[in-house]
């Protein structure tokens, strides 16, 4: 145990800001104040505040983002909200762009620090809420109560999830929350004891930082962590069973063999001969078009959704999928390795049983391209397959079936190109994603 806590204290060095960045964010800050306290003169009813991990001082160094709400009384409506937020919150930024949540907000900077000026209702309970941003100042004032002392810890816990890459709620992510790891830490008292209890934690686990207690639910499939604002909601609703599974394993292995590494930024090299060598005796297959204009979140929803439907149809054929993904960079790619890239021109088609007379001498008076025969007592006939290879039917899904596949995507999908093997090797951004997809990135 000694040496898990040389190296945390040793982690705790890297995953404080240092003093220039930390006053870097000061003047921002303080710019930021002097911006708003300016234009809200005009707007009594309006105020706003500093929240998030920034207010918290719970941020990574090289996670610097200033978020700043601004409440408005429930008499605004959301248009009225939505507009007089975004013109306060050009003027409060150097430079500036929309992005797209609950409401529209401003995302800019100030001098080179990102800041984000967001619109909320000023509520008198969470109970309240109109919409999920409603729900920060309530998290702000239930976390930094809690959270004193505990900040580093914090700290240590969100850059052990960024080192095996499921720090992050975003669909793209689909891991902890910034929100949850405050919640985890101040439930287990600190990072430590944080990972002690992960490395045993089950899918079905409860924990309620609220009341202080966890158990175990048999009719959940995933964690879930009672929000204390609102106790009906799932902080850990976004966290995929997938990522719950890699940081369990991650405070196994760093219980067991602790290492500096766990809170250092990984650099990815590619073993670019050894990509090749894999590649050439697998079936391994992609979709590659351009990337549509739309919010991150909702191109991975629908990355998916249009990566299952292929899969789907795929297995629907009798091609067996050992694994898929989705990659988007410049471009987007969905890919899919296959135990085989061709099939027997024919398929087996099932009939009933011998015992059910009526059924029976309807399939035997059917004028069929092959003989029956039984199996199991089963009448069984083949049938000729229309497609028989793997990328043919990839690219007719992609034709055919395209609209079921987003409705942001469809088009782009449509005017894709299927490619395989080491034609994907072709692409280098591309390159990464597939070296973890074939199981060649260590």
């Amino acid at each position: 145990m000694r040496d898990v806590e040389l190296i945390i204290e040793e982690a705790r060095k890297l995953v404080e800001p240092d003093p220039e960045t930390a006053d870097k964010a000061r003047k921002a800050e303080k710019i930021i104040k002097e911006r708003l306290d300016k234009l809200l003169k005009d707007y009594p009813e309006l105020e706003y505040r500093f929240l998030g991990s920034y207010a918290r001082n719970t941020w990574l160094p090289e996670n610097l983002e200033i978020d700043v709400f601004i409440l408005f009384p429930e008499s605004y409506s959301f248009d009225g909200l939505e507009k007089l937020a975004i013109e306060l919150g050009k003027k409060a930024v150097d430079m500036y762009e929309l992005r797209y949540a609950a409401h529209p907000y401003v995302h800019g900077t100030v001098g080179d620090v990102e800041v984000d000026i967001v619109p909320c209702y000023r509520l008198s309970s969470a109970e309240r809420i109109k919409s999920a941003v409603d729900r920060t100042p309530f998290h702000h004032e239930w976390v930094i109560k809690r959270v004193k002392g505990l900040e580093n810890d914090v700290r240590l816990l969100k850059r052990f999830l960024k080192s095996i890459n499921v720090y992050g709620a975003e669909y793209r992510i689909k891991g902890f929350s910034g929100y949850l790891c405050e919640l985890l830490v101040i439930h287990y008292r600190s990072f430590l004891s944080t990972i002690e209890k992960a490395a045993r934690w089950k899918r079905n686990l409860v924990i309620d930082p609220g009341r202080g207690s966890e158990y175990v639910k048999k009719d959940i499939e995933k964690l879930h962590v009672v929000d204390p604002v609102d106790p009906k909601r799932n902080v850990a609703a976004n966290l995929s069973i997938d990522s719950l599974a890699k940081f369990v394993e991650a405070s196994r292995i760093f219980l067991r063999e602790p290492s500096i590494d766990f809170f250092i930024p990984k650099t990815f090299s590619v073993n670019e001969e050894r990509m090749k060598k894999e590649i050439h005796g697998r079936f391994v297959y992609g979709v590659i078009f351009e990337r549509p204009p739309v919010v991150e979140d909702n191109l991975y929803t629908q990355l998916e959704k249009a990566e299952r439907r292929i899969a789907d149809l795929l297995e629907n054929n009798e091609f067996t999928v050992l694994r898929s993904g989705h990659h988007a960079d410049e471009k987007c790619c969905l890919v899919f390795e296959l135990l085989s890239g061709s099939l027997s021109k024919v398929r087996k088609h099932y009939g009933p049983n011998f015992e059910s007379y009526a059924n029976s001498m309807k399939f035997i008076e059917k004028n069929r391209e092959y003989s029956r025969f039984f199996e199991n007592g089963r009448y069984v006939t083949f049938r000729t397959r229309k497609i028989t290879d793997a990328r043919e039917l990839i690219r007719h899904a992609i034709t055919v079936h395209h609209a079921s596949m987003g409705k942001d995507l469809s088009e782009f999908i449509r005017k894709g190109r299927v490619i395989e093997g080491q034609e994907l090797l072709e692409h280098k951004d591309l390159r990464p994603f597939l070296s973890e997809f074939l199981g060649v990135n260590r």
